[in-house]
């Protein structure tokens, strides 16, 4: 067993049970994690793949997106934490109107990398989970999605249990040498 294994099991296994107890609590560091995310990806966008290519309008493109990126992720952590469950509510639709935008602004930039003959595998796995994230974010009602957060803790909680179980069973058996003493007796 390492104790890493071990001890990521358990931290599973509590955020779980927060998911569970305090869902809204645990969107709103959800919420505030996709802003820090957001903030990353709009610098990245801004200092590196802007570079990549030297067509005017790729560059453009990915300087809007990055700027947008690091507007909304700095909305994302304040609004939340300034104001109550009315901004909450905005702030969602905003996240789900900036990951619909940055998936089409994505694949465009996709054609232009492929011109390029740069990989792009990255780039189309970011488009296919920005663009399904934001199709979430605009169909599941907020209590809907408290009911699903609550059900995502419950399956969290019962994976990280079941991990951690199978790690504690799992764990190597230490035998210590045990020196025998013959008695002449």
């Amino acid at each position: 067993m390492k104790k890493s294994d071990f001890l990521l099991g358990i931290l599973l296994a509590i955020i779980g049970l927060m998911m569970i107890i305090a869902p809204d609590q645990c969107i709103k560091v959800a919420v505030i994690s996709l802003g820090l995310e957001a903030i990353i990806n709009g610098a990245i966008n801004v200092f590196k793949i802007r570079s990549l290519v030297s067509d005017p309008s790729f560059q453009l493109a990915i300087l809007l997106r990055g700027i947008i990126s690091i507007i909304i992720g700095v909305l994302a952590i304040v609004l939340p934490l300034r104001f109550a469950a009315t901004m909450w509510t905005i702030m969602l639709y905003m996240l789900a109107f900036y990951l619909l935008a940055a998936s089409v602004i994505e694949l465009y930039a996709m054609t232009k990398l492929r011109a390029s003959g740069i990989d792009r595998k990255e780039y189309a796995i970011e488009v296919v989970i920005s663009f399904i994230a934001a199709i979430i974010l605009f169909l599941i009602p907020r209590q809907i999605g408290l009911t699903l957060i609550r059900v995502l803790g419950i399956v969290l909680f019962i994976i990280s249990g079941a991990y951690t179980l199978y790690e504690w069973k799992n764990r190597p058996i230490v035998v210590d040498k045990v020196e025998i003493i013959e008695s002449s007796d």
